[in-house]
Parts: structure tokens; C-alpha cells; sequence
């Protein structure tokens, strides 16, 4: 059987036939790259959108929450006063007239319920919740100008030996997230083991007048509920937490209680610091404490917001630091936490912001 060659023409044509599929391969294989990073910078684009939106709608609870506190009476601050407790924030329009589909929730807490940790004494952080002999030290030792360590604490040396190294701040706090990178100082320490509201429990809007203490809660308080890097180091008796007076040394236990029956709802508030002397519960003991460290108002609050989208499954969460000065409020700080599942602990923080603070 005798092979038949093909001719240059047929050839010509196998070969144009050839290049053509090619091309057409090429061609095609180039429109899905640009398909797919078309796709990718839609997605880019809606993502940015959402956070414009969320930042948006966090300043409008944030305006809220300032506008409150500048009618609220500043003399004397309690958990019955306007600001306090779980807020809901009407969703507003898009520009197409469309109301938004999601929930808003936002809270102010009275930062001067918390230690000051910069400020804070030894005997006061050892009494700190999850905190252990060591851990104490390197706080200590974190935030003292020199670079000698105190026995079973921390310093550079210590920072620098790790496999991602930093630099101790020998300087007070700038930021409570800091504790973060001190040795000793957990996660589970830091946050504690509490879980947050789920969003949608917010909705009954009774938790705004809840006033749950800290042992009927199930899991335990973190450090990042019962310290601050705010304040004079003077503590709100009508607000404080039980877990920062079971901190103040010397204090009784039925001083404690005391402080904390004063706080429920229609109870008498401490006003002056007469009401500590007059108050017969307290011994000599818990008044000479109480007088050093006691305040009945704050300048200083904590907001907290909490957005979630209908389109989107994660929970997104702000916090600021809101300063009162009279009528005029103005924020210290402002910092976008990590989107987290509805149910998860709160108090998530971007790994990249707590960077930044050792810069």
C-alpha cells in the first residue's frame, strides 16, 4: 500500500489549521484570565463598598452615642443614666432611597470602671484574674523605663530571643492590646472565656436594662474587661466591675457587695465621698481604700458597635474611646476589629493594628 505525500498547499492549510486552533486556544485561555481577574476585581470592589459602608454606618452609631453622652448629666455617672446599656441603631438608606437589610447594635461602658494598668500597683495586678507571679513581673517589667528584669520577668533580652523578636516598650502602655505580646499574658488570660451576645439576642431590647454581674455570667473575665490604659487611675464606684474591687487590696468582701447593691437599678448611688464616711457597712479599713481611689463620675467610655449585614455572615465590631468634656465629645481612639462569626467571643483584634503599636 503506497503513501500518498501531501501536497505544499495541503500542507500550507494543515499547518494555517494548526495555528488557528492555537491561537483560538490562546485566545480563549486569555479570556478566562481576564474573566476570572475581572471577577476578582468586582469582588474587590464590593468588598471595599462593604467597608465603606460598615465604617459609615459605625460613625453614624458612634454620632449617636456622643450626642447622649453630651446630655447625660456629667456629676454623677450609673447604669441607669441614657448611655448606658445595648442601643439599636435605625439602618440607614443607600443612595438609591433602599433601606439597608442588617441589624446595628452599639454600647457605651464607662472606661473609669477599670485599672488604670499603667498605673496600677503590684499587689493590684496580682490580684488580677489568670495572673501568675510571673506574668505580674513582666507586666511590670514591660512597662518600667529600664531594661533590668524584675525575678521571673521579662526584658529584652527575653523578646529578642524569640523567633518573631520585638522590642519591650519600657514605657507605659499605649495601647491594652499590647499585653498581647507580654510574656505570660495568654489569650484566654487577655480575652477570658466568656462569649458575647449573639446579635440576634440583642434584639429584645430588655438587655438593655440587663444588668448581669460578672458571677452570673457563665465563663470567666479577661483583662481586656477589667483594665484600661485611660484615666487618672480613680475608680467609678457606680459603675466599677466586681472583678476591679476584688482587685483593690484591703477591701472586704462585704464592701464588695455593698458597692454592688448600690449599683442595682433604683438603688442610691454614691454621689460625694461623705456617703463613703457616712456609710456604716464599710469599716475603717474599706473607707481609708475607698477614699484614695473613689470617683463618682467619668469623663472617659468605651463604645463598643456591632454591624452585620444581610448579605454577609460575619459580624462586624468597632471600638472607640469617646472622651466627655462638658457637652463637647471627642474621640481618642478609633480601631475596626476582625470580622467574627455571630456566637464567637467578642473582642477579636487584627493582629496588623497591635504591629503597629510597636512601631
Amino acid at each position: 500500500m503506497s503513501v500518498v505525500p501531501m501536497s505544499k498547499k495541503c500542507r500550507r492549510k494543515a499547518l494555517a489549521l494548526i495555528v488557528v486552533v492555537y491561537v483560538l486556544a490562546a485566545l480563549g485561555t486569555l479570556a478566562f484570565a481576564l474573566a476570572f481577574r475581572s471577577q476578582i476585581g468586582l469582588c474587590q470592589a464590593q468588598l471595599l463598598m462593604d467597608r465603606i459602608q460598615q465604617d459609615e454606618i459605625a460613625l453614624a452609631a458612634c454620632t449617636q452615642a456622643c450626642r447622649l453622652l453630651s446630655l447625660d448629666d456629667p456629676n454623677v455617672d450609673s447604669q441607669e443614666d441614657i448611655w448606658s446599656g445595648w442601643h439599636a441603631l435605625e439602618m440607614p438608606q443607600e443612595s438609591t432611597g433602599r433601606k439597608l437589610s442588617g441589624q446595628v447594635w452599639w454600647r457605651l461602658m464607662d472606661e473609669s470602671a477599670r485599672i488604670n494598668v499603667n498605673l496600677a500597683p503590684l499587689d493590684v495586678l496580682s490580684r488580677m484574674p489568670g495572673l501568675d507571679q510571673a506574668a505580674v513581673a513582666s507586666i511590670l517589667d514591660w512597662i518600667d523605663k529600664d531594661d533590668f528584669p524584675n525575678p521571673d520577668g521579662a526584658e529584652n533580652e527575653y523578646y529578642a530571643s524569640l523567633s518573631y523578636s520585638y522590642a519591650c516598650r519600657n514605657g507605659p502602655l499605649e495601647s491594652l492590646e499590647e499585653l498581647a505580646f507580654v510574656k505570660g499574658v495568654t489569650t484566654e488570660i487577655y480575652f477570658g472565656t466568656r462569649q458575647a451576645e449573639p446579635l440576634e439576642d440583642l434584639n429584645d431590647l430588655a438587655l438593655e436594662q440587663d444588668r448581669t454581674t460578672e458571677e452570673e455570667e457563665e465563663g470567666s473575665v479577661g483583662l481586656s474587661e477589667l483594665l484600661t490604659v485611660y484615666g487618672n487611675g480613680k475608680i467609678n464606684l457606680n459603675t466599677a466591675l466586681p472583678g476591679v474591687l476584688k482587685a483593690l487590696p484591703f477591701l472586704s468582701e462585704a464592701a464588695v457587695d455593698e458597692i454592688l447593691s448600690k449599683q442595682q437599678p433604683s438603688a442610691r448611688k454614691f454621689t460625694t465621698l461623705e456617703d463613703i464616711e457616712a456609710n456604716d457597712t464599710f469599716s475603717t479599713t474599706d473607707k481609708i481604700v475607698l477614699l484614695q481611689v473613689a470617683k463618682f463620675n467619668s469623663s472617659l467610655f468605651r463604645l463598643q458597635v456591632r454591624i452585620q449585614l444581610e448579605r454577609m455572615s460575619s459580624i462586624c465590631e468597632y471600638a472607640a474611646i469617646l472622651e466627655r468634656d462638658g457637652a463637647e465629645v471627642r474621640v481618642l481612639s478609633w480601631q475596626r476589629k476582625l470580622p467574627h462569626k455571630s456566637g464567637n467571643q467578642d473582642g477579636a483584634t487584627d493582629p496588623g493594628q497591635m504591629a503597629e503599636f510597636m512601631d
